[in-house]
């Protein structure tokens, strides 16, 4: 169930089961999406505007007719069924209801474009160009009486022409007509006041006036002739230009056309190829990073298997080293047992044994400086000096 608001200017019409079962202005329903349908129409007027440039008079002249149709719906029922008012929830309701009034508007200048050609081809170009007022009422009162527009269940507010134009070569004969028609009874004027004056001389002047006025108007259609000839040789060149670029305007398309569609065969082609070489190149990099896992697997394994060898062998060698350290510890603990248990003074009795009297003679004065302090009184006697020395002298 959803709950859906809406504005106050829309009129809600809530069909269930093809019957409508709520309708009014600005509602706000609660709804099943599923078995409920929505219809949003505006209740407001709408302004359409209208241009016809391609209007005939009765004298065979093209005139455009320009105005403004103010319209409203007045029953929603004959227009939910002409136009589309379904509410949808993925779709703008302002989008949805300008679309719809713009078709409406449409169909209705369709009407008012058959009223407008009924009306003109009735009268001549200088009739129609002055009843724009007659024009918007005549187009009024048919509409309210066109069943087309009752069955649209539009009811229309008010019409405007805002102008009827003739095409310009039309409008500038109309104006060259009044023009001449101002100039000539100017010129009745003059004639009269100099009639009034001179009988006379006015019956000689108004040959010789006359004269230059059938003269005038004899060059002035010459030259609207002339004028209307360069009109339509220009035109004929403007349709001749125009068709020649339309046609080049063609083969350019079509040439690029074709150009489209080989330049898309060509792409489909070096796809296809494109794709063929990549499958054919990824296949190819599988089987070569295959062969490199499996070498490098098998590198592996090997490397592994050194070093569980290398392993091996240095913890051999570690327990060898262990093993000679041992022994070594071993050995040097004999000798040092060996030297902790040797008496010291049968060691240096053996060591003096072997030693010359001088070296003997030089420990014995080591022994009395280091006992200086334990010996009263030392004497020397010359002898035993001059032994001393010479014992010496002849070592030296």
């Amino acid at each position: 169930m959803k709950l859906r608001k809406f504005k106050p200017n829309d009129y809600v019409m809530v069909i269930k089961n093809g019957k409508v079962i709520k309708e009014g202005l600005g509602l706000s329903v609660f709804y099943n999406n599923l078995t409920t349908s929505i219809m949003v129409a505006p209740s407001t007027a709408f302004d359409g505007a209208f241009a016809f440039d391609d209007v005939v008079t009765s004298d065979y002249q093209s005139v455009c007719v320009q105005g403004v149709t103010t319209y409203m719906i007045t029953d929603y029922n004959k227009a939910s069924k002409m136009l589309d008012f379904a509410y949808q929830t993925n779709v703008s309701t302002e989008q949805k209801i300008a679309e719809q009034m713009a078709l409406l508007e449409k169909r209705i200048n369709n009407i008012i474009k058959a009223i407008v050609i009924r009306e003109v081809s009735r009268k001549d170009v200088r009739t129609i160009i002055r009843l724009a007022d007659e024009m918007a009422q005549t187009i009024q009162d048919a509409l309210t009486n066109d069943e087309a527009i009752e069955k649209l269940g539009v009811s229309i507010v008010a019409i405007n022409i805002l102008g009827i134009n003739p095409k310009t070569e039309t409008r500038k004969a109309l104006e060259a007509a009044a023009r001449e028609q101002i100039l000539k009874e100017q010129d009745d004027a003059i004639y009269k006041r100099r009639n009034a004056a001179i009988e006379q001389e006015r019956t000689i002047k108004e040959n010789e006036i006359n004269t230059e006025i059938k003269v005038a108007e004899k060059e002035k259609e010459k030259e609207e002739k002339e004028q209307e000839m360069k009109l339509y040789v220009q035109r004929c060149d403007l349709d001749m230009m125009k068709e020649r670029e339309e046609r080049e305007q063609e083969m350019r398309m079509r040439a690029l056309r074709s150009e489209l569609e080989m330049s898309t065969e060509k792409q489909e082609k070096e796809f296809a190829l494109k794709e063929m070489a990549a499958t054919k190149k990824l296949e190819i990099e599988n089987k070569e990073m295959l062969g490199k896992l499996e070498i490098e697997n098998n590198e592996m394994l090997g490397k592994i298997e050194l070093e569980k060898k290398n392993s091996e062998y240095t913890a051999l060698e570690a327990e060898n080293e262990r093993v000679k350290a041992d022994q070594q510890a071993y050995a040097l603990k004999g000798l040092v047992d060996a030297y902790n248990n040797l008496n010291v003074a049968l060691v240096e009795a053996c060591a003096m044994a072997q030693t010359d009297p001088s070296t003997l003679m030089a420990k014995a004065f080591m022994n009395i400086g280091e006992n200086a302090d334990k010996i009263g009184a030392l004497n020397l006697t010359p002898d035993l000096l001059q032994t001393i020395t010479n014992g010496l002298a002849q070592k030296n």
